[in-house]
């Protein structure tokens, strides 16, 4: 089940951000297809409209909705995932690098 569709308001800033992302070459398609989401919610398109046109399943365009009407533009940044710990310290790497340009 699809939640209740969030009604999305764009400022003029946050429009024309997500418009250049959509025009860049660059954007990834990530970026993109998240852009483009919240572009046609706020065009007061409905979920699976949106989902069909974008090409995602409608559990993604709401969760874009909401991430982006809780959150604005950062809201579409993936959030921090756990890594695996440096092996190295910032310092061991300073005192390798030292050792590198050392001539032998």
């Amino acid at each position: 089940m699809i939640p209740e569709a969030r009604e999305v308001h764009l400022s003029r800033k946050d429009r024309k951000v997500l418009e250049a992302c959509c025009r860049s070459p660059v954007t990834l398609q990530r970026d993109l297809k998240r852009a483009r989401i919240v572009l046609l919610a706020a065009d007061g398109r409905s979920t699976r409209s949106i989902a069909k046109e974008v090409g995602v399943q409608p559990r993604i365009v709401s969760l874009w909705r909401h991430r982006y009407a809780d959150h604005g533009l950062e809201g579409l940044q993936d959030k921090p995932r756990p890594g695996k710990q440096p092996i190295y310290t910032k310092t061991t790497d300073k005192r390798i690098l030292k050792l590198l340009d050392k001539p032998p």
